[in-house]
């Protein structure tokens, strides 16, 4: 495991458990086998404890972002709470940062597992603060108290309480993640070019059938390419008499009768294909509706989504990009996708 320390300048640690085995100034190495740790400055997290019911990490975060109310900062920050029941730490920090320091991160090549509020990875002492100094600086935890700050601020912070010197440690589970809600790791595929055909069909199927119903909104999928087919192939056996050749080619024939050529069938399929010609990029969300069309959102960044977005309208297809968004392992940029 690595811990990455963006503070007071960007430094690393590579652990062995408890044991430091390597370290060093600066960008970390990229290791793919070892989970990244990145502690970010406690200056630019507020922490506040709650004490909350356990509940689902979302229902978590809106249930503290009521309890702060007025305290908070600005209008819409990134809120995460630590997992558990009972009194436990809430972190607070800004969009602006959050997204500096993902953009910083993907931009040095590194992809993190988890980004923690530098004051948590101290010990939590039974009385009074463990502290950690550097020069100037002081990060310091309480059993109910998480700060980074200046000597002299700290001291008023600090007050009378005893103090004792710390070390950062890690534990298991992480005392609070970061990465959580807008920021949560993005599940990603790929899907092979041999298989791009059925991923299309699937579509299709899906598109003809519900638009056949009635229903307004089609389909929000991200699926990899192997559970497509099986769930195509499922739905065709349901559907179709028995004994038929390519009974998914033949589903989609159905598809077809009932409207889907005019609507998601059309698309789907060429927005895959094209995906799949790509080797740098990937699928990280895919949403449909008839009056918005198709948003595909890719990874690999503004200019991989350029090129689908190419490579669609050379294909007869009305395709434009949006603005690119920082996530917990890259980029996300949305491509629009109409006839």
């Amino acid at each position: 495991m690595i811990i990455h320390f963006l503070a007071p300048v960007p430094s690393w640690q590579r652990r062995d458990g408890a044991r430091v085995i390597a370290q060093g100034q600066g960008q970390p190495p990229a290791d793919a086998a070892a989970p990244l740790i990145v502690a970010v400055p406690g200056e630019a997290v507020a922490l506040h404890w709650l004490d909350l019911p356990e509940l689902a990490p979302a229902q978590a975060a809106a249930a503290a972002r009521l309890m702060l109310g007025d305290t908070l900062g600005e209008a819409d920050p990134h809120i995460a709470v630590a997992p558990g029941a009972g009194p436990r730490p809430v972190a607070v920090v800004a969009r602006g940062a959050m997204a500096g320091w993902l953009a910083d991160l993907a931009g040095a090549g590194l992809s993190p597992s988890a980004l923690v509020p530098e004051p948590l990875l101290l010990p939590a002492p039974a009385t009074g603060f463990a502290v950690q100094r550097a020069g100037n600086r002081v990060i310091a935890r309480s059993a109910a108290m998480g700060f980074a700050a200046e000597a002299d601020l700290a001291a008023a912070l600090i007050g009378d309480a005893p103090t004792s010197p710390a070390e950062f440690s890690l534990t298991d589970p992480l005392p609070l993640n970061l990465l959580a809600g807008d920021y949560a790791p993005v599940s990603r595929w790929q899907p092979p070019p041999g298989l791009a055909r059925r991923l299309g069909l699937l579509a299709a199927t899906l598109a003809g059938l519900w638009l056949a119903g009635d229903v307004a909104a089609l389909v929000q999928a991200n699926r990899a390419a192997s559970a497509a087919t099986a769930e195509a192939q499922a739905i065709a056996a349901a559907l179709l008499p028995t004994g038929a050749d390519d009974p998914v080619a033949a589903l989609a024939a159905l598809a077809r009768q009932r409207g889907a050529d005019g609507g998601l069938g059309a698309i789907a399929g060429p927005v895959v294909d094209a995906i799949a010609a790509r080797p740098g990029a990937a699928l990280a969300s895919l949403r449909y509706t008839p009056s918005g069309g198709l948003v595909a959102g890719v990874a690999g960044g503004a200019g991989e989504a350029q090129a689908l977005a190419d490579a669609l309208a050379a294909a007869g297809l009305k395709a434009s990009t949006g603005p690119t968004r920082a996530t917990a392992d890259g980029s996300d940029t949305p491509v629009t996708v109409s006839r």
